[in-house]
């Protein structure tokens, strides 16, 4: 087991908040310059070096005034870590126990993004096939793991398959037989791909389905529940059935029938009938961030894996996705990866790794991340930072609306954000601010608003 996949021991969950509460304290008074409670860091100083002096000026402002402004939100209680560095030079302007590994909720899916743009890039598709099966009235559904394949796709992938099946409709006899001769059909489907659906550690049992649902490699329109592949295989035996009647309406000799029959390993040899192409990994990605889909995020972990030729297991992802992180030279001392959406109560995050991980995406050195900032969440914008969801529409966090790009993290104790802020001096910082152990005497809205305070400072909302 690698040494990043074992720190946390689940057999000791109930005692991981005292722990928790500890390190903080004693995080806190490692770091902090005067009393813990004002979250001032001992970190060094912001470099000035190639900075313009418009951007030093702002740089030091906002190393006095994120530090009060922490302290001043009691909302953020005490169980808080962050980190906030200029993207270019590397300095840090702010720094509160950012080593400390922490619960980070979906700020976990930037992981999975730069561990699926590293093995599948942004073109990467995932087709979804039909095969022949055992005889020539079996067909096979075979999964391909894409996360955003839809109905309209699928019924154009069956009226493929129900066209190629017209050779195998028996000619018309005459005269005609009093009752229709049924044509049947049968469509099983293969979604061995992945290993049959376990639950990640740190899953508790009642977030299946409706929190994450069980993982296989086909869904359809994001549908949630226990059988994802069922329910697709069911639909296009259902519209093959539909098309089928309509190719041969003049046949009135015939009553075709198509039905689904269960599950069946594709033969190895087996003829391919009809295919959808597959949506690209672009999209997908896109998408995982915006709304901060688990099942999207939970499929795309698994691809990486299987891209990098060690299959879709649990275990393989885990794998893959640290010896990613690890090549592009990441910082994730401390972190425990168990899944790819951020919802295990075992998974563990540190904000320097986490602002190390979006300073390596902003490198010349590795273009192939540079998609990643495009497609986050715009504060008070879009996604899960959208007006609705009140973030940076409010004061004092309104004038940095548009100018902050983060993954947010949310789970029941924990709210994460993790990102970047561009400063009305032009520059780009990064970001990341954790708060565990949500105190209870504040709603989730009150938290997230007082996180914001650390990248609007950071835009230069003084």
């Amino acid at each position: 087991m690698h040494p990043f996949l074992t720190y946390h021991q689940p057999g000791r969950a109930c005692s991981t908040s005292v722990v928790l509460g500890l390190a903080l304290l004693v995080s806190a008074s490692v770091l902090a310059v005067g009393p813990a409670s004002a979250g001032t860091s001992t970190a060094p100083g912001p470099t000035t070096t190639s900075l313009p002096p418009a951007s030093v000026v702002a740089q030091a402002r906002m190393a006095r005034l994120i530090p009060v402004r922490v302290a001043r939100a009691a909302a953020l209680g005490r169980y808080r870590t962050g980190l906030v560095e200029d993207v270019g030079t590397g300095s840090i302007i702010w720094n509160y126990g950012s080593g400390l590994p922490m619960r980070g909720a979906s700020t976990t899916k930037l992981a999975t993004a730069v561990t699926a743009l590293r093995l599948l890039g942004t073109t990467t598709r995932f087709p979804t096939r039909i095969v022949a099966g055992r005889t020539d009235h079996e067909l096979v559904l075979v999964a391909g793991g894409d996360p955003l394949l839809t109905s309209a796709q699928l019924r154009v992938l069956a009226r493929s398959t129900a066209l190629a099946l017209l050779p195998l409709v028996p000619a018309a006899t005459t005269p005609a037989p009093a009752t229709p001769r049924r044509v049947s059909f049968t469509l099983r489907v293969d979604d061995t791909l992945y290993p049959a659906p376990t639950y990640a550690t740190g899953w508790p049992a009642d977030y299946e389905p409706s929190v994450v649902t069980p993982v296989r490699p086909l869904v359809r329109d994001l549908r949630n529940g226990w059988d994802t592949s069922k329910d697709v295989a069911s639909y296009v035996a259902a519209r093959m059935n539909a098309e089928l009647t309509v190719l041969l309406a003049a046949r009135t000799d015939l009553a075709p029938a198509v039905t689904y029959t269960g599950r069946l390993r594709a033969p190895a040899s087996s003829r391919e009938i009809a295919r959808f192409a597959g949506n690209t990994s672009a999209a997908v990605l896109a998408y995982m961030l915006l709304v901060s889909d688990n099942d999207v995020a939970e499929m795309m972990f698994r691809n990486s894996a299987i891209a990098a030729g060690r299959g879709g297991s649990w275990y393989a992802a885990r794998v893959t996705e640290v010896k990613e992180l690890r090549r592009l030279g990441i910082d994730i001392r401390g972190w425990a990866l168990f899944d790819g959406s951020g919802v295990s109560r075992s998974d563990r995050l540190t904000s320097r790794g986490l602002v190390n991980l979006l300073r390596v995406a902003q490198s010349p050195a590795h273009p192939e991340l540079a998609p990643l900032l495009g497609w986050l969440p715009v504060g008070g914008v879009s996604g899960t930072l959208a007006p609705h969801d009140k973030r940076f529409t409010t004061a004092p966090t309104r004038c940095a609306r548009g100018k902050v790009f983060a993954k947010t993290g949310t789970l029941h104790d924990t709210i994460g954000l993790a990102g970047y802020a561009r400063g009305s001096d032009g520059r780009l910082r990064a970001f990341a601010v954790l708060v565990n152990a949500v105190d209870p005497r504040f709603t989730k809205l009150q938290v997230r608003q007082a996180v914001d305070l650390v990248p609007a400072t950071a835009t230069g909302c003084f």
